[in-house]
């Protein structure tokens, strides 16, 4: 049972975002498994900036089992109904991700934050599984059109803002994006703890909070590993 957690509100939209510390009994042996069996590698059309494997089977069962729980309790929050946590929850992809592109071959599209949907019944799952400091997670509001979470209604202006922006403004640097800038602001930053997790509704513009000397290294052990997933209400 997921006990160890804090429910934090973001931006001016106070949207939730939950915070897990010591998800799993025993992350080290979950590291070691990765390192032994799950080869990493790039996938196309993926702009994540990094390479991903599958996850193992008891990660995804467990991670399964406690979500379920951790959401009933959430549930009892009457101001997240409206996010559809009452709901039977589905996770219909969990992996692996490395991050270990060179800012120099970034897209634009890269260096700017993101979202995983524009679906409001869907939440994203980032699960630190590292120690030194590579950077955790920020969360943004887009400064033109205000949106801090952007949905399928808003889509088309916000993505038509940000095509004009690519001139007005100018295309940003190529490098990771970590604070302010002049298109965006930064709303909330948490850090990374091994073993800690976090749970956000997936259309909140986000990004890592990456080191733009960041290593490209496929090791496990060494690299800014973390498990990644979609839930679905």
């Amino acid at each position: 049972m997921v006990s160890n957690y804090e429910l934090i509100k973001v931006g001016e939209q106070a949207t939730p975002i939950v915070v897990i510390d010591d998800f799993i009994p025993d992350p080290l042996s979950l590291v070691e498994t990765i390192a032994q069996h799950h080869p990493f590698t790039k996938q196309d059309g993926d702009f994540y900036p990094g390479v991903r494997s599958h996850a193992p089977r008891d990660y995804v069962a467990h991670l399964h089992t406690s979500l379920t729980q951790l959401f009933s309790q959430l549930a009892t929050h009457n101001d997240l109904l409206n996010f559809g946590v009452d709901k039977t929850l589905q996770i219909p992809l969990v992996q692996l991700s490395i991050a270990n592109q060179a800012p120099k071959s970034l897209s634009p599209i890269q260096c700017i934050p993101h979202i995983d949907t524009q679906k409001n019944n869907e939440w994203a799952w980032v699960h630190y599984l590292f120690s030194e400091p590579l950077g955790g997670t920020a969360f943004y509001r887009h400064i033109e059109t205000g949106l801090e979470r952007v949905n399928a209604a808003q889509y088309e202006i916000y993505f038509k803002t940000l095509k004009r922006q690519a001139t007005s403004v100018g295309l940003p640097p190529k490098a990771y994006i970590n604070g302010d800038t002049s298109m965006f602001t930064q709303i909330a930053r948490i850090e990374p703890k091994f073993n800690r997790a976090l749970l956000y509704p997936a259309n909140l513009l986000h990004s890592g909070c990456l080191p733009n000397d960041i290593s490209n290294s496929v090791d496990a052990k060494k690299s800014r590993l973390t498990a990644n997933a979609s839930i679905v209400f």
